[in-house]
């Protein structure tokens, strides 16, 4: 399933994953307090603070799919609720919906964008 960030600042979005969680685990995961979010015409728009101001290079983007994780995260849900979610509303297998949740918890967490709880 497809709902990578993409880095506005010229990135492809797609990053090496350097830690996982478990999207059977119930670990809380949170927005990192180091950034800002907004959902704009169904789409997150996610900047990083940097020293106390915006990082205007490094704003990223979700389509449909990740913007509904990314409220996910923010309402305090946990890995096995947004696989669970992928599982029920787009048809996915169990382990799909595991591997697909991984992944974008990883991303998130390698740009800096979520904390494990």
């Amino acid at each position: 399933m497809d709902f990578r960030a993409e880095n506005l600042a010229g990135g492809s979005g797609v990053l090496e994953p350097k830690m996982s969680l478990s999207a059977n685990s119930s670990v809380g995961i949170r927005r990192s307090e180091s950034v800002v979010s907004r959902v704009v015409a169904n789409e997150a728009i996610v900047v990083p603070i940097r020293r106390g101001a915006a990082d205007m290079d490094s704003i990223f983007t979700f389509n449909e799919v990740g913007t509904r994780l990314w409220t996910m995260i923010e309402a305090n849900q946990s890995a096995s609720d947004l696989a669970a979610h992928l599982q029920v509303e787009y048809g996915l297998s169990a382990e799909k919906a595991a591997a697909d949740t991984e992944q974008f918890l990883a991303e998130l967490v390698d740009a800096g964008l979520i904390d494990k709880g």
